[in-house]
C-alpha cells in the first residue's frame, strides 16, 4: 500500500524515498508538525543535511523514521517543502506530471467549463502538491510565478507540461516577491515559453470584460481570486450607489455597474490602475456611470465624512497590510481604521464587503477586528456571508497558511 499525499507515515524501508538521494535529519521534537501533516521544514529544525548538490532530499525524524521527500531551498527560512510521504511512489517527473494534470482538470471542472470565465488560478502551490509554483490563466496566456529555487530550476519542464495540458499558447514568468529570500537573482526571473505573448489580453467573468496587463499589472495581472465575490457584489448592487475602495483596475465597480448599479466610485492611489478601470468601464459600456478618484482611501473617506456623503454598497479590498506575523498588530490597527471609516459611510440597510489578503490575518482575528471597527463607527450590522477566494484557489488541509484571502459581507442595520 502507498501513503496518501499529506498523510503521515513512519516506516522506512532501507533509505530510499521516491528516489531522494540525500537525507535531512530533524532535531528531536521538531518532526511533530510534520507527522501531523504540515508540509514545511523550517531551517532551525534541521539537525544535519548530507553533503550533495541535489535539491530533492529525504527527510527523517531524529530517530531515523522516514517522513517523506521534499525540495530543498538552502537560503530560505522554509528550508524544505515536502512533496510526498509515499515511499513507493513514481519518480519525481512522473509525480509532477500527474499533479499538473490533476490541477488543470480540477479548474476545468470547477471554473472554466461552461464558458463563464477564461481567467482562473490554474496551479496553487502546496494545495496542488507543487510548492512554490503559482500559475494563473488569462485566456490563451499563462502567467507563472516560479517562487522557490527548486521550481525555478525546473521551469522549462514545468512550462512545457503546462502549455501542453492547458492548451494555452504562451507562458510568462512574473516575480513572486520572495526571490531574494530564495536566493534567486531578479535578473533570472524573466522567462517565457510557447509563442510570444501579447502585452495585454481580454478576459471574461460572467459576461464582464476586463483587459489584463500581462507584464505590468499587479501580481500576475488580474485578481482572479475575487471572481465569485465580485459576482456577489454585483448581484447586490442593482439600483444602488457603490463605493469601491482600493479599487485597482475596477473589478468590483465594473461588475456592479454591469449588474445595474446606479453609479460607482472607484478610489485608488494608482493613476495607471484607475486608467485601466476607466478602460474596463468603457469596454463594458458603463463608463458614464463610473467615477474614478485618485486619492488615499482614508483621506477620501474623511472628506466624505465632512460632507456627510454615504453609499449603499461599500467594498474595502486593501493591499496586504501584514506580510509576516511580526507586523500583525500594526496591520490590524490599519485594517480597523479603514473599516471603521468605511462602515460610517454605509447608508442604513446598506452593504459592506471587506477583505484582507494578508495570510497572517486568520479569519477569527479578522472578524474580531471588524467587530471592533463597527464599535468605533457606532454601527450595528449582521453577517450575511463569510467570503474567501474561489474554488480555483484551494487550501491544503494541513497548511492553513495557504488561505490568505478573508472577507465578510455585512448588512448595516438602521
Amino acid at each position: 500500500m502507498t501513503a496518501r499525499r499529506g498523510f503521515p507515515r513512519g516506516r522506512d524501508r532501507g533509505g530510499g524515498i521516491l528516489g531522494a538521494v540525500r537525507t535531512a535529519t530533524l532535531k528531536p521534537g521538531f518532526a511533530k508538525p510534520l507527522w501531523k501533516g504540515h508540509p514545511w521544514v523550517y531551517a532551525d529544525s534541521v539537525a544535519t543535511l548530507e553533503e550533495g548538490t541535489d535539491d530533492l532530499v529525504r527527510v527523517v525524524d531524529a530517530t531515523g523514521k522516514a517522513i517523506g521527500r521534499g525540495w530543498l531551498s538552502p537560503a530560505s527560512a522554509i528550508r524544505i517543502r515536502l512533496l510526498d510521504r509515499d515511499e513507493e511512489g513514481p519518480p519525481e517527473a512522473d509525480l509532477l506530471a500527474s499533479r499538473l494534470e490533476a490541477a488543470v482538470a480540477l479548474r476545468d471542472r470547477l471554473v472554466l467549463r461552461g464558458g463563464r470565465t477564461d481567467a482562473c488560478r490554474l496551479v496553487h502551490a502546496e494545495a496542488d502538491g507543487i510548492p512554490g509554483l503559482v500559475v494563473d490563466r488569462f485566456g490563451p496566456v499563462l502567467v507563472a510565478q516560479f517562487a522557490t529555487r527548486p521550481v525555478h530550476a525546473r521551469r522549462d519542464d514545468l512550462a512545457r507540461r503546462l502549455l501542453a495540458l492547458s492548451g494555452a499558447t504562451s507562458l510568462l514568468a512574473r516575480p513572486g516577491g520572495k526571490e531574494e529570500e530564495e536566493g534567486i537573482p531578479l535578473a533570472d526571473v524573466p522567462f517565457a515559453a510557447g509563442t510570444l505573448a501579447p502585452e495585454t489580453v481580454e478576459v471574461r467573468e460572467d459576461g464582464v470584460r476586463f483587459l489584463v496587463d500581462l507584464r505590468r499589472g499587479q501580481k500576475t495581472g488580474h485578481y482572479a481570486d475575487q471572481r465569485e465575490n465580485r459576482r456577489l457584489v454585483g448581484e447586490l448592487a442593482a439600483g444602488l450607489d457603490v463605493l469601491d475602495l482600493h479599487a485597482g483596475t475596477g473589478g468590483f465597480s465594473i461588475h456592479a455597474l454591469v449588474a445595474g448599479a446606479r453609479a460607482a466610485t472607484a478610489v485608488d492611489s494608482s493613476g495607471p490602475a484607475l486608467a485601466c478601470a476607466r478602460g474596463n468601464a468603457e469596454r463594458n459600456e458603463v463608463g458614464g456611470r463610473l467615477e474614478v478618484v485618485e486619492a488615499d482611501a482614508l483621506d477620501r473617506l474623511d472628506a466624505w465624512a465632512r460632507a456627510k456623503t454615504s453609499f449603499d454598497v461599500i467594498v474595502a479590498d486593501p493591499p496586504r497590510f501584514a506580510t509576516t506575523r511580526k507586523g500583525l498588530d500594526r496591520a490590524l490597527l490599519a485594517y480597523r481604521r479603514l473599516n471603521a471609516k468605511a462602515l460610517a459611510r454605509v447608508r442604513p440597510g446598506g452593504f459592506f464587503a471587506t477583505f484582507s489578503c494578508s495570510g497572517a490575518v486568520d479569519p477569527e482575528t479578522f472578524g474580531e477586528m471588524v467587530r471592533a471597527a463597527a464599535r468605533d463607527a457606532g454601527r450595528d450590522a449582521r453577517l450575511l456571508r463569510v467570503l474567501s477566494a474561489g474554488p480555483d484557489h484551494p487550501v491544503a488541509l494541513f497548511a492553513p497558511e495557504g488561505r490568505y484571502l478573508t472577507g465578510l459581507l455585512l448588512q448595516v442595520l438602521p
